[in-house]
């Protein structure tokens, strides 16, 4: 982590006192680190429904009525079992992406209020 350093020019000067008020400037800015959170978490939703479409692929859509079919059934129930360990890491990486996506969204929005002067920082 960078060391923050003082930040002074036109922009910061006070009019009235004379004064300069410090910010602090940090080596990288909060978007692209939101980016960057996003992005690792949407990946990491994908490589969990390529992984289950893989384990789903070699599943069969069948009965099996007969005694002879020992071995398709228990093939099917392993793929069954192993797709039902992997639903909760994707349904928690949904709402995890899903959070991220609201917090992108209100940044942009309180942003764009901010900019407008409708919202006061």
């Amino acid at each position: 982590m960078s060391i923050p350093r003082p930040c002074r020019g036109p922009a910061t000067d006070s009019p009235v006192s004379g004064t300069l008020p410090v910010l602090l400037e940090v080596g990288m800015t909060f978007v692209p680190v939101m980016w960057i959170v996003w992005s690792f978490l949407v990946a990491i939703m994908a490589a969990l429904y390529i992984y289950r479409s893989s384990l789903t692929r070699d599943e069969e859509g069948q009965i099996f009525l007969d005694d002879s079919f020992e071995h398709e059934k228990m093939a099917q129930a392993a793929i069954v079992a192993k797709v039902t360990k992997v639903e909760p890491a994707i349904r928690v990486s949904q709402w995890l992406v899903i959070a991220m996506t609201v917090f992108v969204l209100v940044y942009y929005v309180r942003d764009i209020l901010i900019h407008l002067d409708i919202l006061h920082s």
